[in-house]
């Protein structure tokens, strides 16, 4: 007879699921949400256009808000003067939203409101975790293409757009690449896409999208 698994409600994978699936329990709304409120966290956009660089993504999705375009989080502003136990006073996770409805805005090739979001208010320890388990989780195509970057040098400084100011030109600000720039984004897209298709390799990485999806 084998022993039975001893289950560890704090084990860092049954945190990650938690957080995971509460995001996922959320309501979402307009993109941005109609109304302002305080405090990180973290959010998940969700897109259902007709851009076709998309389309298996929206096909796979089915218009259910389950596999987003994007992730994201936003910590505590205050968040290098050590830790606080009251609730932020803050709109860090709404303005961080809000950042790219106005990036999306000023693209010449998608729609805002092709667009919803679901957000989860968060005490900043559980953030990052929370963030990098939806990545594994999703693959959203836009994490690492350039949407959210705060950094004014490197490509920016040099004329090169980043793959996703390449595929939607037009933000301010920011240098629209190339054709072979945005041929390489719709090709990442898809790659993304592919992988949600295949289990991943690890059995706890496994075992933890499992019960994401079951929740999803």
């Amino acid at each position: 007879m084998s022993d039975s698994h001893e289950f560890d409600p704090l084990a860092v994978e049954n945190v990650g699921v938690t957080l995971a699936v509460e995001l996922l329990q959320q309501p979402t709304t307009e993109f941005p949400p109609p109304t302002r409120f305080h405090g990180p966290g973290v959010y998940a956009l969700y897109y259902n256009g007709k851009h076709p660089a998309y389309e298996p993504l929206v096909a796979l999705d089915a218009g259910k808000c389950v596999y987003p375009v994007y992730v994201g989080r936003a910590a505590r502003e205050n968040k290098n003067q050590g830790f606080s136990p009251r609730p932020s006073t803050g709109e860090e996770l709404y303005r961080r939203i809000k950042k790219h409805f106005d990036s999306v805005n000023q693209a010449s090739n998608i729609d805002a409101a092709d667009f919803r979001v679901r957000h989860l208010v968060l005490k900043p320890a559980y953030i990052n975790l929370a963030e990098s388990v939806l990545i594994m989780a999703f693959r959203p195509p836009w994490n690492g293409m350039g949407l959210g970057s705060n950094v004014t040098g490197g490509p920016r400084m040099a004329g090169k757009g980043s793959l996703w100011d390449s595929l939607h030109p037009g933000r301010k600000g920011r240098p629209a690449g190339s054709d072979e720039t945005a041929k390489a984004a719709a090709e990442l897209i898809a790659t993304r896409v592919a992988e949600l298709h295949e289990p991943s390799s690890d059995p706890i990485i496994r075992a933890m999208h499992e019960r994401i999806m079951k929740a999803a």
